[in-house]
């Protein structure tokens, strides 16, 4: 009998392992131990059973071992389990069903029975047959957990929001604590727009899980979806005030803030921020930016100023602090950007773009052509180069920047409007700039800027009315003034034979012009109808 024991004891010894050495050991016992116990139903059971696990190499040959050590020890439940598990493993599902169900027969009552065969009926999607399985089940043992928890997950899968409402109410009753079914709860409230209860059950979740950040963010996403700001920004600060060291919350805070141009709050938050550690580059940006929108950009320029060039922020920094330059002083925005090397990628095409803002056009070619040597092929380098191009009036070599690029992205809009644009300005193709802009205008029917390529081309083509009609339509989309829009309808008034409503277009386009070829240009034009 002592050797019985410690037999048992090996054998669970080597199932933890799990190894080839733990069932190299079992051999060596065994043949010391002696033929006759080697035969012992119960140790021939759990030689097959330590194969099935250790050295079967397919889930074929683990079946064929399991029966095996089965028919050795034919009233163990422990095994028959284990098989009807591998049949689930290995994808025999409906194996698995004729086995769970066979079980079932003879051990009616065994839960673990009963959860394997549901998983079987839900692996071959027969939901219902589950349902009713575990609703049997759980007549007789209504506090099982496990049973009802998996019930409750059938219920959620089929979209039966009251049947699981009940399993769920079950499942709580048994556990008031248990914050999963009051997330769950939550769930199904939402999803029947039960959004009060909703609310309730995703708060009681949140404070049974101890404040736990995937049920946190997720009770947020619905109170956002929901528009209850002032619960949010409460649960928020509450649980900032707890953990004031965690910084998803602090940044979902500011986030909260900044999207709704809060900028007082945003500004104290920050400033609170950095009183604590002044060294957070990122939060000096936003505190600036802040400042910025709140109309204090001497104030915004310093702290842009001040974060320090090895971080990436201070790209940010610079990009604002031109931004405010361009409006206040212009020659203070130019020396920024000539005095900014670039490095990366994304520094070649912002300086590029503003030289070009700045009409240092032939400068911002040079920026995008050394650009274009270090990240060949780049496209929004092309476009930045085109760009300054055509701030030239470089039409042709716009087009030979920008045609390879076309092969490319033959239906991407503005490509198909900066090439036809292009065509037009030099009048050249007409037929073939029109199909370009009419493609780009089916795919941006409300963009100002492809409605005034179309209105040039038909001014071009000589079909005044129609292009009279599309830089109509520009005019009452427009956000901000575009002097070039506006001396393009002037010349098609002009056209028209309505020279007093041309040169209401041209003074206004005289007005808003900031190119230096443009403004010549439309000052010849606006010369001509005198005062």
């Amino acid at each position: 009998m002592p050797c019985i024991f410690i037999l048992r004891f090996l054998l669970r010894i080597s199932l933890f392992l799990c190894s080839s050495l733990a069932l190299l050991f079992f051999f060596i016992f065994v043949s010391s131990a002696g033929a006759s116990q080697f035969y012992d139903n119960f140790t021939k059971s759990y030689y097959y059973f330590l194969l099935a696990n250790i050295s079967a190499k397919t889930p074929e040959e683990a079946v064929e071992l399991l029966k095996k050590a089965i028919k050795a020890n034919a009233e163990s439940l422990f095994l028959k389990r284990s098989l009807l598990v591998l049949y689930l493993q290995a994808g025999k599902f409906d194996e698995a069903e004729n086995y769970g169900e066979s079980l079932l027969k003879k051990y009616p009552e065994d839960k673990e029975t009963v959860l394997l065969l549901s998983k079987a009926y839900l692996l071959k999607e027969r939901s219902y047959k589950a349902i009713s399985l575990l609703e049997k089940y759980l007549d007789k043992n209504p506090k099982d957990e496990e049973a009802l928890s998996l019930l409750t997950s059938v219920y959620l899968q089929k979209k039966e929001w009251d049947l699981a409402l009940t399993s769920l109410e079950k499942l709580i009753k048994l556990d008031p604590n248990n914050h999963v079914a009051w997330l769950y709860k939550a769930r199904v409230h939402k999803e029947k727009k039960d959004y009060e209860q909703a609310k309730t059950a995703y708060l009681k979740a949140l404070e049974l899980s101890d404040g736990s950040h995937p049920i946190f963010f997720e009770a947020l996403r619905f109170l956002e979806e929901i528009r209850d700001y002032q619960t949010i920004e409460k649960l928020v600060i509450n649980s900032l005030n707890k953990n004031p060291e965690d910084q998803a919350l602090f940044r979902y805070l500011l986030g909260f803030y900044l999207e709704r141009k809060d900028w007082e709050k945003s500004e104290e938050l920050l400033k609170k921020q950095l009183s604590q550690n002044k060294a957070q580059p990122e939060f000096l940006f936003y505190l600036a930016l802040t400042l910025e929108y709140k109309g204090k950009e001497e104030e915004a320029l310093k702290i842009y100023e001040s974060i320090p060039q090895d971080t990436l922020w201070y790209f940010e920094g610079l990009k604002r602090s031109f931004f405010i330059y361009k409006k206040m002083d212009p020659e203070k925005a130019i020396s920024l950007i000539k005095k900014f090397t670039p490095t990366e990628r994304g520094h070649f095409v912002f300086k590029a773009q503003a030289l070009d803002q700045l009409d240092l056009c032939e400068e911002g070619i040079k920026v995008a052509e050394e650009g274009l040597k270090r990240f060949p092929d780049d496209e929004e380098l092309l476009f930045v180069l085109a760009g300054n191009l055509a701030c030239l009036e470089q039409y042709e070599k716009v087009i030979q920047t920008l045609e390879p690029l076309l092969k490319k992205k033959p239906d991407d809009p503005y490509l198909l409007n900066f090439i036809g644009y292009s065509l037009v300005e030099l009048n050249r193709d007409l037929d073939r700039a029109e199909a370009l802009l009419l493609k780009a205008h089916n795919s941006k029917p409300d963009d100002p800027y492809i409605e005034d390529s179309l209105g040039w081309l038909y001014y071009k083509k000589g079909d005044y009315t129609k292009a009279k009609e599309h830089l109509e339509r520009v005019i009452s989309n427009l956000k901000e003034d575009e002097p070039v829009i506006f001396e393009h309808l002037g010349d098609v008034y002009l056209a028209l034979g309505d020279k007093n409503k041309a040169c209401e277009w041209y003074k206004r386009a005289e007005k808003s012009a900031f190119r230096r070829v443009e403004k010549e240009r439309i000052l010849s034009k606006a010369k001509r109808c005198g005062k």
